[in-house]
């Protein structure tokens, strides 16, 4: 048996190395997007998109081949030290109750299993991989066309259509298409794959072993944050072909109760629980209690003020996972496509720290395997970093003066009408941002705080608590239509990155900044709102205060900086009411 820590971290290094594959591909087409403003005729257009469709097919299919020998190299290293690691494991039960059973490497009957799951495993992959050249062109030019739409009715510049078409590519490029059409990257695909081509192959090695020693029970792992289904089964005791009663207990059938040797069963896609041989008939306990049991599927890690499973968890630090990757994905394109990585390193810095901090609350840790983008090293981390840094807020890079709450500032909130809130819940606003000021003034002065509602007031988080250096308090991803509150100390305006989150988080209806002078800025998105619109308005909002901040200060001294900074959020903000905004202030 493989124990799950043994099958959670088993396909990285496979996984690792055709990440090098999908991130030589992504950059590879985003390349050639990026050099589509150099198109200008219809007729020139299409005979361009041919040349690039087909030179990319080319490239593709030179790339997989290069990879095909490391590939089936990697897959049977896995498999044989995957087995010959599960093998002495059940082999040590046999030899604890005084039984011989033939040594693995001298088992012909086992080493052909071994090799029979080497070869499906790797004929799958192989199949697989088989559809990526087809998989990725027709992404390409799929694209290629909604970009040069875009382009030729006059929607969009040049400039803005490629980087929403690299942008899109980056973040949910198909490489490889199931034989039930589904689609999936890589990645995906690679570590579903090889999990599931070890834990099956071990698996047959374990009943074939269990045939030749005459064992008819199994009992299977667990392990906690099991999926719901399989954690009705995880721990317990099976009888193999059929249910049967021994001894005074009642022992189901092993396959029917756990679906083993079913995708979603015992050993399937993604599982990591196996089994292995128990002799009731000699005494020996289980090596699960019930009460151990009930503990890994307790509700006993808390959360934003719930409590969640461990499984719940893993799940919710999966996708904080893949949300860091994404950004490195879309940072490496962009950059490959020459586009400005402003927005992309932003999001990467947020990214990355929403994992860290959930991490932390929730006991776990980052696994730096499960964040990796191939050739996304040091140099590319510190040049993100700095573009993050130098796209902070322009208010909180220059050490605004911080104004202190008082109880003025906080008689001085109003409520105000809008389209989101009934007269009720605008009073109800109204208080919440008088809470908020109090909350805020038993903080260090230049510390920002915010919480999240829904569009009948009722609160979706706790207070959440800028950082303690100052800077932009940093709202959760809510799926759920909602308003987010949050404090300016400086009294200032909505910064670029207010307006950036605003405008690329569909599910904020309504976002507010009240100073701790108690003066509201509010934005609302209306039923006329056009969101690619305002997310281009955002986008060019961020490159224009950039432009301003790398102005040496001898030239543009801090006070005339944030004068032209607010004109040009002003004007972003005018130019927003264009196409569905309400600004209130």
């Amino acid at each position: 048996m493989l124990p799950p820590s043994y099958l959670d971290q088993m396909p990285d290094a496979f996984v690792q190395l055709w990440q090098q594959v999908e991130d030589e591909i992504l950059q590879d087409v985003a390349r050639r997007i990026g050099k589509m403003d150099k198109v200008t005729a219809t007729a020139n257009w299409q005979l361009w998109r041919y040349q690039q469709t087909e030179a990319l097919r080319n490239d593709v299919v030179k790339l997989l081949a290069k990879y095909t020998g490391k590939n089936e190299t990697a897959i049977r290293r896995l498999l044989l030290q995957a087995a010959t690691e599960a093998m002495e494991r059940e082999d040590a039960i046999y030899y604890h109750y005084d039984m011989e059973p033939t040594p693995f490497e001298e088992s012909a009957a086992l080493n052909n299993l071994l090799d029979a799951g080497a070869r499906q495993t790797c004929g799958t992959w192989q199949n697989l991989t088989a559809t990526t050249a087809n998989t990725v062109t027709g992404a390409f030019e799929r694209t290629l066309d909604a970009a040069w739409l875009k382009v030729s009715t006059g929607a969009f510049d040049y400039k803005t259509a490629v980087k929403q078409a690299v942008d899109s590519l980056a973040d949910e490029m198909p490489m490889v298409t199931y034989p039930s059409g589904h689609k999936d990257s890589i990645e995906v695909a690679a570590r579903r794959a090889v999990l599931t081509g070890v834990n099956q192959t071990t698996g047959k090695l374990q009943v074939a072993r269990m045939d030749e020693m005459g064992c008819e029970f199994v009992e299977t792992t667990a392990h906690g944050g099991a999926r719901p289904s399989h954690a009705e089964w995880q721990g317990r005791r099976f009888h193999r072909g059929g249910a049967v009663d021994y001894k005074g207990r009642h022992y189901p059938d092993f396959e029917a109760a756990t679906g083993y040797g079913t995708g979603a069963g015992l050993c399937g896609w993604n599982c990591r629980h196996t089994f292995f041989a128990v002799f009731p008939e000699l005494g020996d306990p289980p090596q699960w209690t019930q009460e151990q049991l009930r503990e890994l599927n307790a509700r006993n890690i808390e959360w934003n003020g719930k409590k969640y499973t461990a499984y719940e968890i893993s799940q919710m630090q999966r996708t904080r996972e893949r949300n860091v990757r994404r950004w490195k994905k879309r940072y490496l394109a962009e950059d490959a496509a020459g586009l400005d990585t402003t927005d992309a390193a932003v999001r990467l810095r947020a990214a990355r720290q929403s994992l860290a901090e959930f991490a932390q609350a929730t006991g776990g840790r980052v696994d730096s395997a499960r964040v990796s983008v191939p050739k996304f090293g040091r140099s590319e981390a510190s040049r993100a970093n700095w573009a993050a840094k130098k796209n902070s807020s322009v208010y909180s890079s220059l050490n605004m003066e911080p104004k202190p709450v008082t109880m003025q500032s906080i008689a001085n909130v109003k409520a105000f009408s809008c389209d989101t809130l009934d007269a009720a819940g605008q009073q109800q606003l109204k208080n919440a941002h008088k809470r908020l000021l109090m909350v805020a003034s038993k903080q260090p002065e230049n510390v920002e705080v915010g919480r999240v509602f829904d569009i009948k007031m009722k609160p979706l988080t706790k207070d959440i608590i800028g950082p303690a250096r100052g800077g932009s308090v940093k709202p959760p991803k809510t799926a759920v239509p909602h308003i987010f509150i949050h404090t300016h100390p400086d009294c200032s305006i909505f910064s670029q990155g207010d307006l950036y989150n605003f405008a690329h988080d569909d599910s904020i209806k309504l976002l507010t900044a009240v100073g701790h002078n108690g003066h509201i800025y509010a934005i609302e998105k209306t039923s006329e709102y056009d969101s690619n619109t305002i997310k281009a308005i955002s986008s060019r909002l961020f490159t224009k205060v950039n432009a301003l901040s790398d102005i040496p200060r001898e030239q543009l001294p801090d006070e005339q900086l944030l004068q032209e900074a607010e004109s040009i959020i002003r004007d972003s903000i005018k130019e927003m009411k264009k196409y569905g905004i309400r600004f209130y202030e």
